[in-house]
């Protein structure tokens, strides 16, 4: 009786286990900024007159907001609460700045993203994310970024990053060339902007 109450235990938990890890599943197929090589402040986002770094320079004065827009998959966090978080170390400090949903964007053949989808059978939703950091959280110098994908509810919550180029065991590349990795351990892996004095 205790060996069959202790199974009971061990079968829920697994299931449990199992249900949550399902709805923590956060999709990184469609997810991108800047694939390594490609410079973020002159790839334009698909079907729009603006870069994924809208400043069109990654020399910024000091006074003025740096602007970045993230491609993610549709409901990227499955059935958890979906948020884009830009980590933004400034040469002291970090400071995560939280991006705002701007719409959703179709992907074919005549407005690919890296030449994605190939064919109509492909045809696409994204959804387009903004974050502006404002001039106060940025230092002149050398600033860094990464995306943070987030997905949360009720006290449990999973994340991805968005990175320049990948190093470690825990980073992977989409189709689109973008890498991400589950670890926030990135040094070196991120962006930079130069902030004027």
């Amino acid at each position: 009786m205790k060996y069959a109450f202790l199974w009971i235990l061990a079968a829920a938990a697994a299931l449990a286990g199992a249900t949550g890890s399902a709805a923590q599943d956060i999709r990184t197929a469609w997810a991108y900024h800047a694939a390594e090589g490609t410079v973020p402040a002159v790839e334009t986002v698909p079907g729009e007159a603006f870069a994924f770094l809208a400043n069109g320079t990654a020399e910024i004065p000091q006074d003025k907001t740096v602007t970045l827009y993230v491609v993610t998959d549709h409901q990227f966090a499955g059935d958890l609460d979906e948020q884009i978080f830009v980590r933004w170390w400034d040469g002291y400090m970090a400071h995560w700045v939280m991006g705002t949903w701007v719409k959703n964007i179709w992907l074919s053949p005549s407005q690919p993203l890296r030449g994605l989808p190939a064919d109509e059978a492909g045809r696409m939703m994204v959804d387009l994310w903004k974050v502006d950091i404002p001039s106060w959280v940025t230092q002149p110098g050398e600033n860094y970024y990464a995306i943070q994908l987030k997905g949360c509810r009720g006290g449990m919550s999973e994340e991805r990053y968005l990175l320049r180029r990948g190093a470690g065991d825990f980073s992977r590349r989409n189709a689109l060339g973008q890498v991400w990795s589950s670890s926030e351990e990135f040094d070196g892996q991120d962006w930079s902007v130069t902030i004027l004095p």
